[in-house]
């Protein structure tokens, strides 16, 4: 069974205003720091008041963002440069196969939705 949640009194805003707020800080920070910044800034417990998870949201207004994926690559990618001018560290070149293959599983997941 399956609580629903009810928009509490103090929160003033209503969906359309959430759905532009949501739009305005997915293009300048990704989905997790938006939920920070409704939360801090803006008094929004959660968009679940509304009925639907931020995901759901950012679909909707067609953001796709793919945090885990950037992050993975990015470090792929530092890797790959500090193993250039380091070749015998051996460490950095495991740490660096394992990133490599952990990007490729992730884009073939992220290619299925």
């Amino acid at each position: 069974m399956k609580a629903t949640m009810e928009k509490p009194l103090w929160l003033k805003m209503d969906e359309a205003e959430l759905k532009k707020i949501i739009a305005e800080l997915a293009t300048k920070n990704g989905p997790a720091k938006v939920g920070l910044i409704l939360r801090d800034q803006y008094g929004v417990p959660t968009t679940k008041v509304f009925g639907k998870k931020l995901g759901v949201y950012l679909k909707e207004l067609g953001i796709n963002t793919n945090e885990e994926l950037e992050r993975v690559t990015k470090k792929a990618e530092r890797l790959s440069e500090h193993f250039k001018k380091n070749i015998t560290d051996k460490k950095a070149k495991h740490k660096m196969q394992k990133a490599h293959s952990r990007a490729s599983v992730l884009k073939r997941y992220y290619a299925k939705d």
